[in-house]
């Protein structure tokens, strides 16, 4: 299991998985995810005394601690990697299925949660999935999209970009 946050053009074409963690680049669309590591000690990732490493956990629950999570997802590891017990950290990575999810919801109740019916394009093309009532109370909050796109064209969109089948709910 994984989450990413999501970022693509304003008309939501062009959609990327960009991982939760600060600083890291999109996971690209058509073509597996490589690990590196960014701590300067020349080692190929994942490697075992490091952090380095494309990250999946073994259950849901932990992703509920994750920043900004908008999509959710099963991903194939391969090449290198590395079991703990928190889940696996690897070297080659490419998401198997996923779906659009809005992070409060996901927040408060886990899978359970409600699913998103837009999705809110922010500055620095931030793509934030929202159901409606967290559409209304972020308005309420000041937290405005510039645009709101249906959260289903959206995910089909996203599916295409990375040839991949819906996570069923």
């Amino acid at each position: 299991w994984r989450t990413w946050g999501l970022t693509g053009r304003r008309d939501g074409s062009h959609l990327l998985l960009r991982p939760v963690a600060a600083r890291s680049r999109p996971w690209p669309a058509g073509r597996p995810a490589e690990a590196t590591c960014k701590t300067g000690w020349g080692h190929p990732a994942p490697h075992v005394g490091c952090t380095c490493g494309l990250h999946g956990t073994h259950g849901l629950d932990l992703l509920r601690r994750t920043r900004s999570p908008a999509v959710l997802g099963r991903v194939a590891f391969w090449g290198r990697v590395i079991e703990h017990e928190l889940g696996f950290r690897a070297r080659f990575g490419y998401p198997q299925r996923i779906r659009l999810l809005c992070q409060f919801c996901f927040w408060l109740r886990g899978d359970t949660a409600e699913p998103p019916s837009m999705v809110g394009w922010f500055p620095r093309d931030d793509l934030l999935p929202m159901c409606e009532a967290h559409v209304l109370i972020a308005a309420r909050y000041g937290m405005r999209p510039q645009r709101l796109l249906p959260a289903i064209e959206v995910e089909q969109r996203l599916r295409g970009e990375y040839a991949v089948d819906l996570l069923p709910g």
